[in-house]
């Protein structure tokens, strides 16, 4: 395992983005019972110094009910001041982008090292000429980074989505956020579809389940998205205590596929979403439809055959 990124927040700030600050109306019950108690007590007490008889039995029983009454008290604000000090302050949205955004430079980054690569054996189809995927400006474009690569990145196509089991909220935007991201980047060349496969833990920034993979154009039969339901295989998803109602109607997963003749694929989750959301194109941006185009027009061309290198390069 690795580490993406050197230096990153600390995985208790990172961690608050997924877990809810308490109710501020526990700490005003906490507070309650701390005065309501400590007044029956001094009053218990008072009694029983200037009372003799009933009411001293009286003072008594409220000097105890009064000291329980506020041990209850203070113990229940100091649950509440530890709930709080391990909820805020916490992330926002952007700061959680940023953080994700940083450490999938880094994979990018990795990516061709580990494939045995250079950005020189990276081609993209003559046929499209917007940018392709998402590369490293796209991602410094979305949060405010400045990328120093000179645009090594270019031809690399980078997916991610959720890594099962996670944790998950939907942030003020209303988009998903995970604690867990599997990341896939292809790496078209000139005779084959390289793929770099990792998982990124987002509280620590550790890398896990490298994988690569090669596959010669003429052997990869279909690209593809589909849906899958979200809870069949063990698929495991914790929201935000407080949007559990929200999480209920979340029933797929929206998946990549790349296929091969020999029925071997792989496969990556891109997002979250339910069985009506899957039934419409939305062209959502999460569904990153760049890439499938990238990827298929470069199939387009490279299934009729192999062409000159210096063909491939525009």
């Amino acid at each position: 395992m690795t580490s993406p990124m050197p230096t990153r927040p600390p995985a208790q700030w990172i961690a608050r983005y997924f877990v809810d600050p308490p109710n501020p109306a526990d700490l005003q019950a906490a507070q309650l019972k701390m005065v309501v108690g400590g007044g029956g007590a001094v009053i218990g007490l008072l009694l029983l110094v200037v009372a003799d008889g009933g009411g001293s039995f009286l003072g008594f029983v409220m000097l105890v009910a009064g000291v329980i009454a506020g041990v209850k008290g203070w113990n229940a604000k100091n649950a509440y001041d530890a709930a709080y000090a391990l909820a805020v302050p916490r992330p926002t949205d952007t700061e959680i982008d940023q953080l994700l955004a940083t450490d999938s430079f880094s994979i990018m980054n990795r990516a061709l090292p580990q494939l045995g690569l250079t950005a020189d054996d990276l081609v993209k189809p003559r046929g499209v000429s917007r940018p392709g995927g998402v590369g490293f400006d796209d991602i410094a474009a979305e949060t405010g980074l400045q990328s120093n690569l000179g645009g090594q990145g270019d031809n690399q196509l980078v997916v991610w989505g959720p890594a099962f089991p996670c944790r998950s909220a939907i942030g003020d935007d209303g988009r998903m956020r995970y604690s867990r991201y599997d990341f896939m980047v292809i790496c078209p060349t000139h005779y084959l579809l390289a793929i770099y496969r990792c998982e990124l833990d987002l509280f620590s920034g550790q890398l896990q389940s490298e994988q690569t993979h090669e596959y010669h154009y003429q052997d990869v039969v279909a690209v593809r998205t589909a849906s899958v339901p979200l809870y069949q295989g063990g698929i495991s998803l914790t929201p935000r205590p407080s949007q559990v109602a929200a999480y209920a109607r979340y029933d797929t997963v929206r998946q990549m596929q790349i296929i091969v003749s020999s029925s071997d694929r792989t496969a990556i989750t891109l997002r979250v979403s339910s069985a009506a959301d899957v039934t419409v194109d939305s062209h959502d941006a999460l569904d990153f439809p760049q890439v499938l185009e990238r990827v298929r027009a470069t199939l387009r061309e490279k299934k009729g055959g192999v062409h000159d290198p210096k063909e491939d390069l525009i």
